[in-house]
């Protein structure tokens, strides 16, 4: 086969099966929120999302112990298996190339060649519907030269994917620099420049069919899962035309479950997507009879306002039945458009603020005051009047402008003497939503649907009960 015709067949070839692949590893990184003792000050929450490139050397670790790569090793699809290969090759440093390509079968040896006999065979098996491992000659008798020909255009632009999304200005010197310091590979300009543009390529195809397939993606959900809320909202352009709004979901499994399984207790949150259309991903998640994290619903919205909450909860307090919220506790940062909306529609439901956002707030004008966070986490912890008067106290004589701050965040609303009984839950910050939020940072990087679907194996995987359907196959009509 002609080298031009394999590039186009790389290019072409599994670029949506990455997503698939994707979104396994993602809901197999998921980890509960680690749990806080009665004397522990949780750290301060960040927001920042990790590097793509960071976190792929961080999964090639993970491996160096397992060999995914040991004969009679079954792969789910072809993408799974390339990029197996390759990320051998990277952590390796070790020149693999491609030498038969095929429907059923595939296979790579070593690319400097000579006496160098390594090799292996894959290819579909019918009878168990998956790609077998079937020949590998294990060892290399070369030197590695620093050079790997599995490195063409379609193969950096999957690497840099993520990180072109966040940032597309990263120029080819760049990305060939990073390839160097994070693989010890070199790269020509060519081949990055290349590999950027077909990046930047498939990313503005993606946004432009995502808003078609979200409708598709939307009423897949309420077909495959009976009972299930899914929701695109749009409003019209001045051309007449449809543009998107917002996105909403609650599956009837995780919803059904909530109601008759966990606690009354809601924690609410918003955070920035991080793609090129930016966004904010609203969640709401909740405590199960263990204490630990239940995702119920999330949406999707063009920013964090007044109405786009208000949009929000009613959806909630229709799919959960909240009524006005008397007997439910909800938890957040208690931000103005998200506190307007609860007044409106729950407002007979107990609200409590989130700690940690007290303390960020509190420190912005007393960040050097080292007994900051513990006088204040004091106060919060308390668990009678008496205790609650004493910590108030002991702030009051520690430093009188922090005092007076802190008097003003109201901690009748964020201090457990103050709560009502019946949540069986004494959380006094917000660790749960966030902690759901930062397994999701990956996704947040995603386009649209993948995002969704990513989030939505996580919530499969947290549920206590119940059966939801794999509802979505990138690539469909």
């Amino acid at each position: 086969m002609k080298s031009g015709k394999r590039d186009k067949m790389d290019e072409v070839e599994d670029t949506l099966g990455r997503f698939e692949y994707e979104i396994e590893e993602s809901v197999a990184d998921f980890e509960d929120e680690m749990p806080t003792e009665r004397n522990e000050i949780p750290e301060s929450s960040d927001d920042s999302s990790e590097d793509e490139i960071d976190v792929r050397e961080k999964r090639m670790k993970r491996r160096k112990n397992h060999d995914k790569l040991a004969l009679g090793s079954s792969y789910y699809t072809l993408y799974e298996f390339k990029e197996i290969v390759l990320e051998y090759a990277l952590s390796k440093r070790r020149n693999i190339k491609q030498d038969r390509w095929d429907k059923t079968k595939v296979s790579f040896v070593c690319g400097i060649g000579g006496k160098c006999k390594w090799r292996i065979y894959c290819s579909y098996d019918v009878e168990s519907q998956k790609w077998l491992l079937k020949t590998r000659y294990r060892y290399h008798s070369c030197t590695p030269d620093g050079k790997c020909k599995l490195l063409k255009s379609p193969v950096i632009a999957s690497l840099f994917l993520d990180k072109l999304r966040q940032k597309a200005d990263l120029m080819p010197e760049e990305i060939q620099q990073i390839i160097k310091e994070k693989w010890k590979i070199v790269s020509t300009r060519n081949q990055c420049q290349r590999g950027r543009l077909l990046a930047l390529k498939w990313l503005e195809k993606e946004y432009e069919e995502q808003f078609a397939h979200l409708r598709g993606y939307a009423q897949e959900i309420m077909v495959s899962n009976q009972g299930s809320t899914a929701i695109v909202d749009t409003y019209k352009n001045k051309a007449g035309e449809d543009v998107f709004n917002g996105f909403y979901v609650c599956f009837g499994i995780l919803r059904d479950t909530w109601r008759g399984y966990c606690r009354p207790i809601i924690g609410l949150d918003g955070t920035f997507l991080k793609r090129a259309v930016k966004g904010v991903l609203l969640t709401a998640v909740g405590h199960d009879a263990n204490n630990q994290i239940y995702p119920i619903s999330w949406a999707v919205v063009q920013s964090e306002t007044t109405d786009s909450w208000l949009w929000f909860i009613k959806k909630l307090k229709h799919d959960l039945v909240l009524q006005d919220g008397n007997g439910f506790v909800i938890i957040s940062d208690r931000s103005k458009g998200l506190k307007s909306a609860m007044e409106s529609e729950l407002p007979n439901a107990e609200h409590r603020k989130c700690v940690k956002h007290i303390v960020e707030n509190v420190k912005k004008n007393h960040a050097k005051k080292d007994l900051l966070k513990p006088r204040i986490w004091d106060i919060a912890r308390s668990y009678t009047k008496s205790e609650f008067d004493y910590n108030v106290r002991k702030l009051q004589v520690y430093d009188l402008a922090l005092y007076n701050d802190v008097m003003k965040e109201l901690p009748e609303t964020w201090s457990r003497p103050f709560y009502k009984l019946g949540s069986c839950c004494e959380d006094v910050d917000n660790n749960a939503t966030e902690s759901f939020n930062s397994t999701i940072t990956k996704a947040r990087a995603k386009s649209m649907v993948p995002m969704l679907e990513m989030i939505r194996r996580k919530g499969e995987k947290k549920r206590l009960g119940g059966d939801m359907k794999r509802i979505y196959k990138f690539g469909w009509d």
